[in-house]
């Protein structure tokens, strides 16, 4: 509010007119005040002024009592008290043209200052209207601020994109007053254009980069919002954990787990990522789908010793058969039998295979006889048996050896 002081300068020119419009007496009394004014001496200039206000006798001498006393109630920071005699003053419509103008948007500001937003509006578009050429981008975003605080969003746009254009690079918050408005109004594209707009001249800004993934997702174009994301990622500009985890979802989603599984793991090795049943799920289930049968094995080992259950137990074991570890996967099995108490067929059907890989028949075959109950595994079943039907008649036929 400090640049309204320079309007006390123009106090004294006014007497120049004020002496055809004031009575002799009215002239006086507020010419000591404006000497006291000159002086700087605003303490006398207000009590005088106080005791001329039920003296004077005509309404531009009430005006100009009531502006100068709005004037130095600013200088003392009284704002409140400033836009009461500031208001009277205006109402009486007695100042010159120019000043009355200057003083509408005087009025403008001081509103807005005390949350008196209509009257803001008001008074502002007014001074607007009869002063165009004098119209600043602040104006047109004191306008769009008020618009704002009574969430009248489509009338925000017109005078924010005023103020932005005015600028070849404006202040963040414009542009975040701009996308508010769109985002209310749930023009999406609209907003996804001013973000990209932001984040042009802000781009070291990682919250900039979420919230455009954020409006990205919000029209389901989930190619874009994964563009935005890896671009800031590979800039080193999300640096949380959610932006990891968001990454490699997306990645996932998009069927491109290697990559996922390289994110995640430099989120663990950077300790951005916790190892918690959540992250080496996913770590596991990227090396999985990326059909890195090693990488999948060292993450659900990991997994399973934080937090075992029957799944992960059973995808741990598939690998190591698909590695040909027979004995950690016979181990493995056989935790994940103790994780459940009702049979689980197509456990025993992957503990036969293991026991027959390291010689166990007997016990391979009465797994095959428990996962024989699910007639989904038949096939499968019937030809192991036939497998060690096979290497029992082998192991029975003259000079085989014991």
């Amino acid at each position: 509010m400090r640049h309204f002081f320079a309007i006390l300068l123009m106090c004294l020119p006014l007497l120049a007119y004020s002496v055809e419009q004031l009575s002799q007496k009215d002239y006086k009394l507020l010419m000591q005040a404006f000497k006291h004014i000159e002086s700087n001496q605003p303490v006398l200039a207000y009590n005088h002024l106080s005791k001329a206000k039920t003296q004077v006798r005509n309404d531009y001498a009430r005006a100009l009592v009531h502006h100068n006393l709005g004037l130095l109630e600013l200088q003392r920071d009284h704002y409140t008290r400033a836009l009461t005699h500031l208001t009277q003053a205006h109402h009486y419509k007695k100042l010159p043209e120019d000043q009355q103008l200057n003083l509408a948007h005087t009025l403008a500001q001081l509103n807005c200052m005390e949350e008196k937003w209509q009257f803001c509006i008001n008074y502002l578009k007014n001074w607007m209207a009869q002063r165009p050429d004098q119209v600043k981008e602040t104006d047109q975003l004191l306008l769009a601020q008020a618009y704002s605080q009574l969430k009248k969003w489509q009338a925000v746009i017109k005078p924010v994109s005023m103020a932005i254009a005015s600028r070849r690079v404006a202040p963040e918050n414009w542009y975040q007053l701009k996308i508010a408005a769109h985002l209310h109004l749930k023009q999406w594209q609209a907003a996804i254009r001013e973000q990209k707009r932001m984040l042009h001249h802000y781009a070291d800004q990682p919250k900039h980069w979420r919230q455009l993934v954020a409006l990205q997702l919000q029209v389901n174009d989930s190619k874009a919002a994964l563009a935005t994301q890896r671009i800031a990622y590979e800039h080193g500009l999300l640096r949380k954990a959610k932006d990891y985890q968001m990454l490699a979802q997306m990645m996932l989603q998009a069927q491109i787990p290697y990559y996922a599984g390289q994110v995640i793991e430099q989120g663990l090795e950077k300790g951005i990522l916790k190892s918690n049943r959540k992250n080496l799920k996913m770590l596991s289930s990227a090396w999985l789908q990326a059909r890195e049968s090693r990488k999948a094995v060292t993450a659900l080992v990991r997994l399973n010793q934080l937090s075992p259950d029957r799944q992960s137990l059973t995808q741990l074991a598939q690998m190591q058969i698909e590695l040909q570890k027979w004995q950690s996967a016979h181990i493995t099995i056989q935790k994940a039998l103790k994780q459940v108490k009702n049979s689980q067929e197509r456990l025993h059907l992957l503990l036969a295979i293991t026991q027959i890989k390291l010689h166990h028949y007997e016990k391979a075959h009465h797994a095959l006889v428990v996962a024989a109950n699910d007639q989904h595994l038949k096939s499968s079943v019937d030809r192991w048996m036939r497998y060690l039907k096979q290497i029992n008649s082998q192991s029975e036929a003259p000079g085989s050896e014991s």
